[in-house]
Order: C-alpha cells, then structure tokens, then sequence
C-alpha cells in the first residue's frame, strides 16, 4: 500500500508541474500600453504606477516629449517616488525646462532622504541648468558623501573654470573619494574653454 501512495503522489506532482507549465505557456502576454495610456496612467493615485509609467515613457517612447508636461508638474506631487522619478526621466531624457521647472526640481534639495537629492543632481546634469549652480555649490559641504560627490559631478558637467575655486579645498577632504572626484571635476572644468 505504501508503494501505491507514493506512486499516486508523484503522478499527481508530475500531472500537477504538467498543468501548471501548460496553463503559463498558453496565458495570455501582457499587452504593452501605448504612449498615450501611459500617459494618462500619470495622473493616477498609485505612486508605483506612475513611477513604472515614467520608466516605461523613459524606455519605450525616449524621443517622444509628449509625456513631458505631464511629467513636469509631477515635480512637486506629495509623493517622493513620484516627484524624484520625474526628475530622474526628464534629466535622462534631456528635457528642455524653464526657470519655474529648475525651481521645482532643486526645491527637492530641501528633502529629507539624501537619495532624493542625489537623485535632483543626477538630474540637472541631463538637463540646461546652469543656472542651478549656486542652489548646488552649497551641497559640497553636505555631512551625506554621496550628496557631495554628486555635487561635484553635476558641477563638473554645469560648471566652467570659475567652478573650480569651490571645489578645491574637497582635495583635502577626509574622505578619499571625494578628493578622487574633485582632483577629476577639476581637471575636466580646466580643460573647458
């Protein structure tokens, strides 16, 4: 009797691995949305939603700009995943902004997590933000490493020659990284004509 019921057992399992290979194979793909249906997904009240709904505009549609209105005002929605994967996609897309978008964007300096921030200076190095610099230059004497090295990074692609004053005494920093980053930042904006 006990060879009988471990026979039945792994006929079941091997019937049951069968089924269920077969109900996955045959399910229906999941339908990809159209530009406008992510679009429209933007608005939504689901922040992860509209976090994947940036990503797949950024992805899918990356000469597209139709989604960047609705992106913008996203910049100051209540949501910090919203608000920072805005930033990120407009930067990455190289979004054309005005004064009031910059403003919305580097107001994200305020925030709290540090990863907000690093990521509004990952964005501004996509975007024309020259303007930007003096909202930056204060962050290389941020007590977070990661702010300040991006800090450093996103002056070295906004920056010129007259950048490199406030970044020199970070050749002295405690941190090695930093003093790597600001040796490099300096040697790029010396090179800038």
């Amino acid at each position: 009797m006990n060879t009988f019921t471990k026979r039945n057992f792994i006929l079941a399992l091997t019937l049951g691995a069968f089924s269920f290979t077969t109900l996955s194979c045959t399910a229906a793909p999941k339908k990809e949305l159209t530009e406008d249906e992510l679009i429209t997904e933007l608005a939504g009240p689901n922040p992860d939603k509209v976090a994947n709904a940036m990503l797949q505009l950024e992805k899918r549609f990356p000469t597209s700009k139709k989604g960047f209105p609705a992106m913008k005002n996203l910049l100051t929605d209540s949501r910090e995943k919203v608000r920072r994967k805005a930033a990120r996609v407009l930067g990455i897309l190289h979004a054309d902004v005005n004064e009031t978008d910059l403003k919305n964007i580097t107001a994200m300096f305020k925030a709290i997590n540090p990863q907000e921030t690093m990521d509004v200076l990952k964005s501004l190095r996509g975007l024309k933000a020259k303007s930007t610099l003096p909202e930056i230059l204060p962050l290389l004497q941020n007590s977070h490493l990661g702010i300040v090295r991006d800090a450093i990074r996103t002056l070295t692609i906004l920056g010129d020659k007259s950048t490199i004053a406030s970044i020199e005494p970070l050749l002295k920093h405690a941190d090695t990284k930093v003093q790597k980053d600001a040796q490099d930042a300096i040697f790029t904006l010396k090179a800038k004509s």
